[in-house]
């Protein structure tokens, strides 16, 4: 009888370990990117520490995350204070409207293979806080940042079979040595 069990509940683990297994993942799926840090001096408090996160949770859900300073392809993201204006109310509220460019780029080429803007606004008692509520408002399922890393990763994915198609010929080409002989 104990034998019985045990070998039923061998079966049950080989059975789900084959269903829960990790599939193989594409050449597509796995390109790192590396989001950096946005720096701005007009922006006080955490606020861009919150977008940075953000940010990186936004590329983690497209399975491209990478945490290595190698990275090719990069995220970076721009914030750019576009109005603070004080509202006629007593108590005077603040509203901020704030533009955030996100680049998603090739550090290696310098080129810049997607770009998104995103424009937030936002209310608070303090300039400050409703700049920084404008930006913490960006959040990492935002279908504008779902879009910028799927097409970045199409473009990075052309970008690499290009690269390899151009590597291929060339092998089979005959070399150019000309410049030796002058």
């Amino acid at each position: 009888m104990k034998k019985i069990k045990f070998l039923i509940l061998a079966a049950i683990c080989a059975i789900s370990g084959i269903l829960c297994a990790q599939e193989e993942m594409s050449f597509e799926q796995m390109i790192p990117v590396r989001v950096l840090m946005p720096k701005n001096d007009q922006v006080k408090g955490d606020a861009l520490t919150v977008l940075y996160n953000n940010v990186n949770q936004a590329v983690t859900l497209n399975g491209l995350g990478s945490s290595t300073n190698e990275s090719r392809f990069i995220i970076v993201t721009s914030v750019t204070i576009l109005s603070k204006n004080v509202t006629t109310s007593i108590p005077p509220q603040y509203m901020a409207e704030v533009e955030v460019a996100f680049y998603f780029v090739d550090n290696i080429n310098k080129v810049i293979l997607a770009q998104e803007m995103i424009t937030k606004k936002a209310m608070d008692d303090n300039d400050n806080k409703a700049v920084s509520k404008a930006i913490k408002s960006i959040k990492a399922r935002d279908p504008k940042l779902k879009k910028l890393i799927n097409v970045g990763k199409k473009r990075a994915v052309e970008y690499y079979k290009a690269i390899d198609e151009v590597e291929s010929s060339e092998e089979n080409a005959e070399p150019n040595v000309s410049w030796i002989f002058e």
